[in-house]
């Protein structure tokens, strides 16, 4: 393995796989990506907000303007009770705007997912789906990826973004368990992945004709409902608490579903609008009930196998930032690969990878901690999950108010968004400054070929 060309196996064709086959593309590394279903943008409910520093990575490769098109504007958000009594009202997004120069974008997963794919080279012979990998064997030369169909695949290096329950996770804490002895590194969580709450993701028609750009927030004891209109369509995110925490991958039937519907009915997800009178307007064949699930991997990696996005941490989708921490930790994963293989005449030696893995665990790992808490809490809060969730919510977040909570917490998370170090590119003026930045500038070696691929085609 050691005198073929560096390859690297991608393991899921998510918003996290897919945007990773650009910056490995950008860094002229080989690469292929798995993917078990039989298409890489499957139609589902699942509302996604793309806040400003993660609109900048896609700006970074080319799609800040498809993006644009497949999203809309957002004017506000409005918290509520269950009665449809407004707590508050306030627009949080013009403010991250102002300060960061790109807006806010809700958009769908499925939309996110087909605009990556379609910007990628070569994808019939890059993005392989009906593609499900059943096992991953490592030496000190390379890996290989055994498929469900007898075929297999064969590289340097193996790349999980296959999700909580994806094989590559699984593969590297029984890997950990034979090798290490007992950890003494204090530095990460080691939280396994449970669920205490479900939820239900869903997209409908706007027959009541709720006005577009306002992103409503409704509360109560054990549930909660976040909605947004665009125009004609609803989108929606049901939550509640289950009866006790589970554990490992859950499938929900359709009559599940309803019945969860049903037990939000009588919540409002507008003023004078509960969710009884527009259920029927939702598209039950793409909607999905799941499991909410959360967790802190202690271990992110071998020598030459590594996971990211929700194999390594996930969060609740209360706060929206789950895709977001997808991508930069994507992003961060490339950078450290890119680094690596650039600066050697050759493929890099096992203990190279491990320390490139290590490096960018450790990059990550402080930022996600930080992120995670807040997931934790704020799902909590949401669902007045205790006394102390209640008061926070109901009265200390009205007090303190929205503005100061973007300035304390949103504002120096998005400026320390990750970047492709080796892909220049002009940012939209802002007047809060990036953290990172490309080590080249767009103006400099304007005679060396781009690195970066065009808009999707």
């Amino acid at each position: 393995m050691q005198d073929q060309p560096f390859r690297v196996i991608v393991i899921g064709a998510g918003p996290a796989g897919l945007y990773l086959a650009r910056a490995l593309g950008a860094a002229k590394i080989d690469y292929v990506v798995l993917e078990r279903a039989s298409s890489a943008f499957l139609e589902r409910g699942n509302h996604l907000l793309i806040f400003p520093h993660t609109v900048r990575l896609l700006h970074q490769i080319g799609l800040y303007d498809e993006a644009k098109k497949r999203s809309y504007k957002l004017s506000g958000k409005i918290d509520m009770t269950k009665s449809g009594y407004v707590l508050s009202d306030y627009s949080m997004w013009h403010l991250l705007q102002e300060r960061h120069g790109y807006p806010t974008l809700p958009i769908q997963r499925y939309d996110v997912l087909e605009m990556l794919y379609k910007s990628i080279p070569s994808r019939e012979q890059r993005i392989k789906t009906g593609a499900k990998a059943i096992s991953i064997k490592e030496t000190d030369q390379g890996v290989e990826v055994e498929l469900e169909d007898g075929t297999t695949e064969t590289g340097s290096v193996v790349i999980g973004a296959d999700g909580v329950h994806g094989i590559t996770k699984k593969y590297i804490e029984e890997a950990v368990s034979k090798t290490a002895t007992e950890s003494t590194d204090t530095r990460w969580l080691d939280i396994p992945t449970t669920s205490q709450y479900c939820s239900i993701y869903a997209e409908g028609t706007n027959t009541k004709k709720i006005p577009s750009g306002i992103f409503y927030e409704t509360r109560d004891t054990g549930r909660a409902i976040q909605l947004g209109a665009d125009n004609d369509m609803l989108r929606v995110i049901m939550y509640k608490r289950l009866p006790q925490q589970m554990s490992g991958s859950v499938s929900y039937t359709a009559e599940q579903m309803e019945e969860f519907a049903e037990a939000l009915f009588d919540m409002a997800v507008a003023p004078g609008v509960t969710l009884g009178e527009i259920w029927p307007d939702f598209h039950k064949h793409t909607a999905r009930l799941v499991n909410q699930n959360e967790g802190f991997t202690k271990h992110w990696h071998t020598g030459r196998v590594v996971i990211t996005g929700d194999a390594s941490v996930c969060t609740s989708s209360v706060n929206g930032l789950g895709v977001n921490c997808g991508l930069h930790s994507a992003v961060a994963l490339a950078n450290q690969l890119q680094k690596a293989v650039s600066s050697l005449a050759g493929n890099p030696s096992t203990e190279s990878l491990r320390e490139a893995f290590a490096r960018y665990q450790h990059i990550r790992g402080g930022e996600l901690q930080a992120i995670y808490n807040q997931a934790y809490s704020s799902m909590r809060q949401l669902t007045w999950d205790s006394w102390k969730d209640w008061f926070i919510d109901r009265f200390l977040r009205r007090w303190i108010g929205s503005d100061f909570l973007v300035r304390k917490y949103l504002n120096p998370l998005i400026c320390k968004g990750q970047i492709l170090s080796y892909v220049p590119f002009e940012d939209v003026p802002a007047p809060l400054p990036w953290r990172r930045t490309p080590e080249a500038s767009a103006n400099e070696d304007k005679k060396s070929e781009p690195l970066v691929v065009g808009q999707a085609q």
